[in-house]
């Protein structure tokens, strides 16, 4: 897995979102000079080769970023991280605790509560599938923008990734926690991290006007709380 590294000083990890690579972080970590920025292309994105065909699941990733975190040789740490990567830091800190310091969750992605609706729509489109295959329709495009934007080498991996619910994992995590949610954000709407702010044990919520990505329309604020946090 890609990483790249700006200034010294006491280590921070960067995990961005689906769809994007670790460039998103760079008016941020240019202002933070005076601490380690460690900021990682996931598998699949930026300089980073993709996951087997077959794809991977978020417990791949977190074991992904073990091996990288060793090979690197970093001891203690905070983690920033942005929707999908809010999902492979959570199963990281869970399953390494010994790492992580604390962490930042931008728009966090990794909950799931069962949809008769979604169900459905699942369900029909499975059918639309053997019926297209069979010659007897054809296969509407379906799923959501990331789904349909996905390479061919990252399907498999995006449906693993978006169909497993964290919870149990959620609640395994021991260190601080702030969360920092865009108001407008319907790709993982305010209550989705409100309901994660209850299942971890040390965590805070902030809400900030926007939507997805407002943090990142703002790096002076970005970098000022992840200096805030960190000290």
């Amino acid at each position: 897995m890609y990483a790249s590294r700006v200034g010294d000083g006491y280590p921070i990890v960067y995990l961005h979102g689906w769809g994007c690579d670790g460039g998103i972080f760079a008016p941020v970590v240019k202002l933070l000079p005076d601490y380690a920025n460690i900021v990682f292309d996931l598998s699949g994105f930026g300089n980073s080769s993709p996951p087997p065909a077959s794809g991977w699941g978020v417990t791949d990733y977190a074991q992904c970023l073990y091996a990288a975190v060793r090979r690197l040789q970093l001891q203690r740490f905070t983690i920033v991280a942005h929707s999908f990567g809010c999902r492979v830091a959570m199963v990281f800190a869970a399953t390494y605790p010994q790492y992580v310091d604390g962490m930042i969750f931008v728009a966090p992605a990794g909950l799931r509560k069962f949809s008769l609706t979604r169900q459905c729509k699942v369900l029909l489109y499975k059918v639309r599938k053997r019926l297209a295959k069979a010659g007897l329709c054809q296969l509407r495009a379906c799923g959501s923008d990331d789904y349909r934007n996905c390479t061919p080498a990252l399907k498999n991996t995006f449906v693993k990734v978006i169909n497993r619910d964290l919870s149990r994992y959620a609640r395994k995590v021991r260190c601080p926690v702030l969360i920092v949610n865009g108001d407008a954000d319907t790709a993982t709407p305010l209550r989705h991290a409100a309901r994660l702010r209850r299942l971890i044990k040390n965590c805070a919520l902030v809400q900030i006007s926007g939507d997805h990505f407002a943090f990142f329309r703002t790096p002076n604020a970005f970098a000022q709380t992840i200096r805030n946090f960190v000290e």
